[in-house]
């Protein structure tokens, strides 16, 4: 017997997209904790530059990070701005996954992520 695939005609993203409608907004607390976290480890890694994508909203936004003083806030305003977390996890590479509802209650996938290699310094 062949093996035999079923094309449910949804992918993985679509799938978590569907399942985070379900989701509350996270709770404020929670949520400075994360971003708290994510600050440090971003400044722990050394890295200097740091993107945050939804390559569905066609999103780019680059972190140049030249002093720890204000990068907790930024990063909070720059996601706030988006609209509302309702995930936010960091995962296994290091990397986060931030799932934000706008305005219109759609949800969308954000990856905060280490962007050395896209630039180049001249």
């Amino acid at each position: 017997m062949k093996n035999q695939e079923v094309d449910l005609g949804i992918n993985l993203y679509d799938l978590n997209k569907e399942l985070i409608k379900n989701e509350k907004a996270l709770d404020p607390i929670l949520f400075n904790k994360e971003i708290k976290n994510a600050s440090e480890d971003m400044l722990a890694s050394f890295k200097k530059y740091w993107m945050l994508l939804s390559n569905e909203r066609k999103d780019y936004t680059v972190f140049v990070i030249n002093s720890s003083k204000d990068l907790e806030k930024e990063l909070k305003e720059t996601i706030l701005n988006r609209g509302e977390v309702v995930s936010f996890s960091k995962q296994e590479d290091g990397n986060f996954e931030i799932w934000i509802r706008d305005d219109n209650k759609e949800n969308f996938v954000y990856y905060l992520f280490d962007y050395t290699f896209g630039v180049v310094e001249v």
